[in-house]
């Protein structure tokens, strides 16, 4: 085959701009951090880094649940021990009131600090976390216990879901009856409360001391609920440990096959660089011949 100058000019032109491409390639890769920038780039490969991408967000937002899940159980476990506190408190002043040694004046005394550990677990049972109520199943949003009719209140027995996987929900809510005793029951914290004010109004003894026993009910009910609490923060600290297993998994996963070499590629594109410094200098030695050399 005979060969002319012109495709010789030809051909080193189109390997010049190869070469240029080339270039252009590892610059891009090297400034991005990515290997792919384009599906053309590598049809597999992109398959693979958006499927690793799509776990990867949806990781992040179970994590996110669970961390979501683990602070709501750590705000009911904070304000059911501020409870029990309330019970071991009223427990006591009782346990005084009932002696039948104590004056009238410590006997009313008494009855408006009963009055006040009263209004205080109201609040309790009103407690929230990140502007919801966490006593009052799923209507999250509706304050539960209202102060002047609390006994009678009845709140919502849904349950507040949290996902931490395709499959898997827990639950991080606790039902307000379940933990303070069913509207108007005879357990019913509130009517604890009402019920000892009223007997310490009307210096009833034995009611007093009658008394004693639904206060302890409401204390060992309490600490049922604590110990709940405290298993599902368990659970929450053992899902958030292995969904964070999974992300650095799935990270390393995404970065074998979407993120670049940087040692490798600086060495790819100094290659390149130095085949375009020689093809541009083998063509500065074609291109110069012309007529005038093979007329000499």
């Amino acid at each position: 085959m005979r060969v002319t100058g012109m495709m010789q000019n030809t051909q080193l032109l189109r390997n010049v701009r190869n070469n240029n491409a080339d270039i252009l390639t590892w610059q891009n890769k090297l400034s991005t951090g990515q290997k792919i920038s384009k599906p053309s780039d590598d049809p597999v490969g992109i398959g693979y880094q958006m499927r690793y991408t799509t776990e990867l967000a949806r990781n992040e937002q179970y994590l996110a649940n669970s961390k979501t899940g683990y602070g709501w159980l750590s705000q009911t476990d904070s304000v059911l021990q501020q409870a029990n506190s309330i019970l071991q408190r009223l427990n006591t002043i009782t346990n005084q009131a009932a002696n039948g040694t104590i004056t009238p004046d410590v006997r009313e005394q008494i009855r408006l600090e009963v009055l006040q550990l009263r209004e205080q677990m109201v609040t309790v049972g009103n407690s929230t976390y990140d502007g919801r109520h966490i006593f009052n199943g799923q209507k999250t949003d509706v304050k539960p216990y209202d102060s002047a009719t609390a006994a009678d209140n009845t709140t919502d027995k849904g349950v507040y879901y949290l996902n931490v996987s395709p499959s898997v929900t827990v639950a991080v809510s606790l039902p307000g009856e379940t933990v303070f005793g069913e509207s108007g029951a005879d357990d019913n914290i509130f009517k604890l409360f009402d019920d000892i004010a009223r007997h310490l109004e009307n210096d009833d003894q034995a009611e007093l001391s009658a008394s004693l026993t639904n206060i302890g009910s409401a204390i060992d009910r309490i600490s049922l609920n604590l110990a709940e609490v405290g298993a599902r923060m368990n659970r929450f600290e053992l899902i958030e440990n292995r969904i964070g297993d999974e992300k650095v998994s799935l990270t390393t996963l995404r970065s074998s096959v979407a993120d670049v070499d940087m040692a490798d590629a600086v060495i790819q594109l100094q290659l390149q660089q130095n085949v375009l410094q020689a093809s541009l200098s083998v063509g500065a030695r074609v291109l110069q011949t012309s007529l005038l050399d093979y007329i000499r």
